[in-house]
């Protein structure tokens, strides 16, 4: 199963940061690959119920998921319920750097189809970090922008 780590440097504090991040919703507004994103249930105070839709080189992909918001320490954790894979759980960690933030997106992915992973893991893989990537920028963009 891949593990997709990605990192950016966000010229603002974690705090401002985190608020950003957990208004999930804003998503499609300034991610490219996210079309919809959607709060079906607020399951606690700190979990929600999410359903995304994405779009990676032309290729729909769709998936809710459990969303875990741990305050206290920056992080928000996430699980697939349903989806276009078996498997698709991480993270979003926020660290605090001297005037900045250090925003980390771990990702672990088993695709569900171990013949096809054998011949096109490495694509996979390649899309699914530059997907990744691209809405830890997109958080950055957001950030020193609207906060700046």
């Amino acid at each position: 199963m891949p593990k997709i780590i990605v990192s950016v440097k966000i010229k603002k504090p974690k705090e401002e940061v985190y608020q950003l991040i957990k208004n999930f919703e804003d998503f499609p507004n300034f991610m490219q690959d996210v079309k919809s994103l959607k709060v079906i249930k607020r399951l606690s105070d700190n979990k929600i119920l999410t359903a995304w839709n994405i779009e990676v080189d032309g290729a729909p992909i769709d998936w809710t998921e459990e969303d875990y918001f741990d305050e206290a320490n920056f992080r928000i954790e996430f699980s697939m319920n349903e989806g276009s894979y078996n498997e698709y759980q991480g993270f979003w960690l926020l660290q605090g750097l001297h005037n900045a933030t250090k925003l980390t997106l771990e990702a672990n992915f088993d695709w569900g189809i171990p013949v096809l992973e054998k011949f096109i893991g490495k694509t996979l893989e390649a899309k699914a970090r530059r997907s990744l990537l691209g809405m830890a920028q997109a958080i950055k963009k957001k950030a020193e922008k609207n906060y700046g």
